[in-house]
């Protein structure tokens, strides 16, 4: 799903009168048509001008409301609690790299592989509610360094022995 059109009109998931949800949409729109002539920020406000009318569009209608949170309940705990997150870091549908860091952290701990938890925020950052994310029940393999700590040693045995080799060929005759 996209964004939670909830949080798209500034509200907490819960049941609002249609007064409510108008009140809400007209002064997000409100707040949105003010940028709407800025060259830089067109595209994005056009986007957001259109995730707000569908925000609208499904919570004015009761029967819609209550059928969209009950979608909203459904969703796996952690997947929520992910999108919530995501949601929230969100600055103008943008996305900062350290935000990111934190979110794939998180989704880590709730046992989201990196594919996933990138997937999860283009969903949510772009509007996609087609493919459905779960965490993983199969944590990625541990390194011990073993591997990689015995590569590293010869390498730095073999690179050793050759520089001793150099020095005696320069200096021993």
């Amino acid at each position: 799903m996209a964004r939670d059109y909830f949080a798209v009109l500034g509200l907490r998931p819960e049941c609002y009168s249609p007064q409510i949800i108008t009140r809400c949409f007209q002064a997000e729109r409100t707040r949105l048509l003010r940028h709407l002539h800025d060259p830089l920020r067109y595209s994005l406000t056009r986007r957001h001008l259109e995730e707000l009318h569908l925000a609208y569009a499904t919570l004015r209608d009761p029967d819609r409301q209550e059928e969209y949170r009950n979608r909203l309940a459904a969703l796996p705990e952690p997947v929520r609690e992910l999108r919530a997150l995501i949601g929230a870091s969100l600055e103008d549908g943008l996305l900062r790299h350290s935000r990111r860091q934190g979110i794939i952290a998180r989704a880590r701990e709730l046992g989201f592989n990196d594919f996933q938890a990138h997937l999860l925020i283009a969903q949510v950052q772009f509007g996609d509610e087609r493919t459905p994310v779960v965490p993983t029940t199969v944590k990625p393999p541990q390194r011990d360094g073993n591997g990689r700590g015995w590569a590293r040693l010869a390498g730095v045995g073999m690179l050793a022995v050759t520089m001793f080799l150099v020095l005696v060929r320069m200096f021993g005759g």
